[in-house]
């Protein structure tokens, strides 16, 4: 059996070493974001930490923690700015690819298909592609890590209570079977695994 050598993760792969200068910054914004959205919990805390110990609050602190918040909007909005536009440069790389392999397809191929149905598949099918990478990989890549550091700090400040979110967390995320069931059936429809 002949091994394929083009589909999507080739496709995308392609569009991500085409782009050097935009992949490395979308992966250093978004790890970036990630650390700028662990900053104001932490700054808060400090802040609240102080207060209750009788020292009194500081403009530095106040304008610290408000930077922090701004920081953290910046960084976030440039990780879906970034996003979007990695997402339009693998849209035009899928596009391409199946464009490609249309010329390459017999006339007798094109034919069988229904009308209309290979437009669908260059508008629709290549759009859901990319939301799922922009809006669904990524940021979920994203916000685990957002999560991950959210732990590590807990973890840092009390470790009993971490432990506890670590045997509660998983059994909240089991808890709901139907979207897990939903979005694998979706993932699978779609990469045609």
């Amino acid at each position: 059996m002949k091994k394929r050598t083009n589909g999507v993760f080739s496709a995308i792969r392609m569009a991500a070493m085409s782009h050097h200068l935009l992949t490395v910054g979308t992966i250093l914004c978004v790890a970036a974001s990630v650390v700028a959205s662990l900053l104001p919990p932490l700054l808060l805390a400090r802040i609240i930490d102080g207060l209750t110990a009788g020292i009194p609050l500081t403009f530095v602190a106040v304008l610290l923690y408000f930077g922090s918040l701004a920081l953290e909007g910046v960084l976030s909005s440039a990780q879906e700015s970034l996003l979007v536009l990695f997402g339009q440069k693998m849209t035009h790389a899928l596009r391409s690819e199946m464009s490609q392999k249309l010329t390459r397809l017999p006339a007798s191929t094109l034919v069988g298909q229904n009308p209309g149905e290979v437009a669908a598949r260059f508008s629709g099918d290549v759009d859901t592609v990319e939301a799922l990478f922009t809006s669904g990989i990524i940021s979920m890549f994203a916000d685990a890590c957002r999560l991950c550091g959210i732990l590590a700090v807990i973890f840092a400040e009390n470790r009993g209570l971490a432990l506890i979110l670590l045997v509660v967390l998983p059994l909240l995320y089991t808890s709901r079977p139907a979207a897990t069931t939903t979005t694998i059936a979706t993932a699978r429809r779609i990469f045609f695994i």
